[in-house]
C-alpha cells in the first residue's frame, strides 16, 4: 500500500551494511533497544497528519482528526500499559 518509508520515529536510521560502530548520536548500550514502527502505524499516523493539515478544517475534519487521535492514543496506552505495570510492581516491592 505505501512505498518503504526512511522515516523514523525515536530512533537514529541504522546504517544499511549493519555496522553500527560510529554512530554519532546514539551510545551502542542503547542501540536496538528503540523499535521501528511497522506499516500500519506508519499508516495510521500518516492518515493523521494528512488530516491535520488540511486548510481551513471543517467540523468534520475536526471530528475526524479527534477520533485518529484518541484511537490512536488507545493504542498506544496498550502498548505501554505492561511496562507500566511492571515499573509500578517494581517500584512498590521497593517500598
Amino acid at each position: 500500500m505505501f512505498s518503504v518509508c526512511s522515516m523514523t520515529f525515536n530512533k537514529p536510521a541504522q546504517p544499511l551494511d549493519g555496522d553500527l560502530t560510529g554512530h554519532p548520536t546514539m551510545p551502542a548500550d542503547e542501540r536496538g533497544k528503540r523499535s521501528q514502527p511497522t506499516d500500519n502505524d506508519r499508516a495510521r499516523w500518516l492518515q493523521l497528519a494528512d488530516s491535520a493539515l488540511r486548510r481551513a478544517p471543517s467540523e468534520e475534519d475536526v471530528a475526524e482528526t479527534e477520533a485518529l487521535a484518541r484511537k490512536e492514543q488507545e493504542k498506544i496506552k496498550r502498548r505501554i500499559r505492561p511496562t507500566a505495570e511492571k515499573v509500578k510492581g517494581h517500584s512498590k516491592s521497593k517500598q
